[in-house]
């Protein structure tokens, strides 16, 4: 064992003995043991490997402060310690004697970095990956040192400044900025100013600075960052139009920029997006029609458009030709006419939400086409790890509170609230057995509830409310037992509430009030002995009563996706699982979304050099 050099033993469930074990081992020139089972500290033996020039332990469960000795690990090159709980302030001197350091990982830990803004690091970082470390309030001006940077990721870095001019000349090898999460404000245009014959980010595949507070418009400039993969500048306070030029990013697969406050139409332009897999322009001032070239955006799987002031009947062509759509969120909107029955043709569909539109005829029976929401399995959307681009996946977490549970992994929903819907709810609809979400209130449906209502197992939120529904409550009801939010309020349902099983929780009298024909708890009215329940009721105006509508969240990752994707990402507040599921498909997502980058980067760097 003296002779070893090289140890991997990542992704396994070693303890911090383990590494105790082999601290002895002084020929070592890499060691890896992230994603493992260490816990405590990290044991002051480390520095027992004089020749050590890779030391990996991120993804464990690491605490307390730093030993000395790791500082001392004069030969080290790359230091991947991210995403533990490893706490305390690190400065200048923790980094004197790193003078061949060209990685450096210590995200997502408890870290602040405290050094002088005359500080000169003795080494020149290519990796830089700081997210969540406490750097701010001032923008780090050591960064300006720094002459061979291929990727920054300092997300989460309680920054609150502007960018300096200096930054945008950190290197031409700058292939990604990660700097999401932070309050950095003014235009984009102090560092992203490219002339024609300039090298400078020629070379830039992601740009992420979203969640911030830059203003002004999006600068024509970026359009000159041509192997641009992601782009993501959502939740900002951008003005202006979109720039036709965006369109010229031929091999961009990720166009966020939701959360601002863009107008004018939607260019034509993005139609030639041919690489396009997510596009999310919600909660902006977007109008008009959807452009008729956006129907060439054929690979797109992630469309959110919500929350914007767009007109238009909604495009047969979306059914028709973006055949992979599994995410197609269009809610808050003046979409108008009928759901066209175009929309089965998407197969793989995972969330539909048209809500609070003004859409009008019948619910498509065809909906029993989606045949992603008949099965309880996660969707497509989804991707493999990579231990190397880890790092990165945890920006999208930037400014979220993850709280997932590993065992759920995709999202399936049908929103239609807020329209003029009219008809009976199709029985069809009872056959996607793997929806979790249905939310029909607030239109004029009429008829019977299904009585097979029961077999949708995976239930766990149902709004039929503000409806003209008639009859009895079907007792299958009782049957769905993850269903925790239940509304049926102000139809014109008559009989006794189905009691037992899951609907003896939901006793909140408010889920089935405006119903003067139901009877039985948790109502006051108890049922009279053997009489038949009642059909008839008053018709109420259901845009005059208090609501009690879900919120509702959009879908654009990847997946966020928020995922993303998966990013993304969307905001649930009516049910905690739902936002550990979204942004458990987010995280997958963008898992999915670095592999893609690693291998289209691979093949940019081949083809410009």
């Amino acid at each position: 064992m003296t002779s070893l050099v090289n140890l991997d033993l990542g992704g396994n469930h070693f303890d911090t003995s383990t590494l105790r074990s082999i601290c002895n081992i002084s020929s070592l020139t890499s060691l890896d043991m992230s994603y493992n089972e260490l816990q405590g500290s990290i044991p002051s033996e480390i520095g027992q490997f004089p020749q050590l020039t890779v030391l990996k332990l991120s993804k464990n469960r690491l605490n307390d402060t730093t030993p000395s000795s790791l500082w001392q690990l004069t030969k080290l090159q790359g230091l991947y310690i991210g995403a533990n709980a490893l706490t305390g302030e690190l400065s200048e001197h923790h980094f004197a004697k790193l003078r061949e350091l060209k990685r450096l990982d210590i995200s997502d830990n408890l870290f602040s970095l405290h050094v002088s803004s005359s500080w000169v690091p003795p080494f020149q970082l290519q990796y830089i990956w700081m997210g969540s470390v406490k750097i701010g309030p001032r923008f780090p001006n050591w960064l300006r040192t720094q002459k061979e940077i291929v990727e920054l990721n300092m997300y989460n870095a309680s920054i609150s400044d502007a960018i300096p001019g200096w930054f945008g000349v950190l290197s031409n090898d700058t292939g990604g900025i990660i700097l999401s999460g932070n309050k950095l404000e003014g235009s984009l245009n102090s560092f992203i100013s490219v002339a024609d014959d300039d090298k400078k980010f020629v070379q830039m595949w992601y740009l992420l600075l979203n969640h911030n507070h830059f203003t002004g418009s999006i600068p024509e400039d970026l359009c000159k960052l041509r192997t641009l993969i992601y782009l993501d500048l959502s939740n900002n306070h951008l003005s202006g139009r979109i720039p036709l030029c965006l369109g010229n990013l031929r091999y961009l697969s990720f166009l966020h920029l939701g959360s601002n406050s863009l107008y004018g139409q939607i260019p034509g332009s993005l139609g030639n997006l041919g690489e396009l897999i997510s596009l999310q322009l919600s909660k902006n001032r977007f109008d008009g029609k959807l452009p008729p070239s956006m129907q060439n955006l054929k690979r797109l799987q992630s469309l959110d458009l919500g929350e914007n002031r767009i007109a238009d009947t909604i495009p047969a062509w979306i059914g028709e030709r973006l055949s992979d759509l599994e995410f197609l969120t269009l809610q808050s909107n003046n979409f108008h006419g009928g759901i066209s029955n175009t929309l089965c043709q998407l197969p793989y569909l995972q969330v539909l939400n048209l809500a609070h539109n003004d859409l009008s005829g019948s619910i498509p029976h065809c909906f029993k086409n989606f045949t992603a929401m008949e099965s309880t399995k996660p969707g497509t959307f989804q991707f493999s790890k990579s231990s190397y681009i880890d790092p990165l996946l945890r920006n999208f977490k930037a400014g979220i509170e993850l709280e997932y549970l590993k065992n759920i992994d995709s999202v399936k929903s049908i929103s239609l609230s807020g329209n003029n819907l009219v008809g009976e709810i199709p029985d069809e609809i009872m056959g996607l057995v793997g929806l979790q979400n249905l939310n029909l209130s607030k239109n004029h449906l009429n008829g019977r509830i299904p009585k097979n209502i029961g077999n949708l197992k995976q239930l766990e939120t149902l709004d039929l409310s503000m409806n003209e529904l008639r009859g009895e409550i079907p007792p299958s009801l009782s049957s769905i037992y993850p269903l925790s939010s239940l509304n049926l309020s102000y139809n014109k349902l008559s009989g006794p509430i189905p009691s037992g099983n899951q609907l003896q929780t939901l006793n909140d009298p408010s889920i089935y009030e405006g119903n003067i024909g139901l009877c039985g708890k948790p109502l006051l009215n108890s049922c009279p002995a053997g009489e038949s329940p009642t059909e008839n009721g008053p018709v109420l105006d259901d845009k005059g009563h208090s609501e009690s509508d879900f919120s509702w969240f959009y879908a654009g990752f990847g997946p966020g996706f928020s995922v993303g994707v998966v990013a993304v990402v969307g905001i649930l507040q009516f049910k905690q699982s739902w936002r550990y599921a979204l942004f458990k498909c987010v995280e997958n997502a963008y898992d999915r979304i670095w592999v893609m980058i690693g291998l289209k980067t691979s093949r940019l760097r081949r083809n410009f050099h």
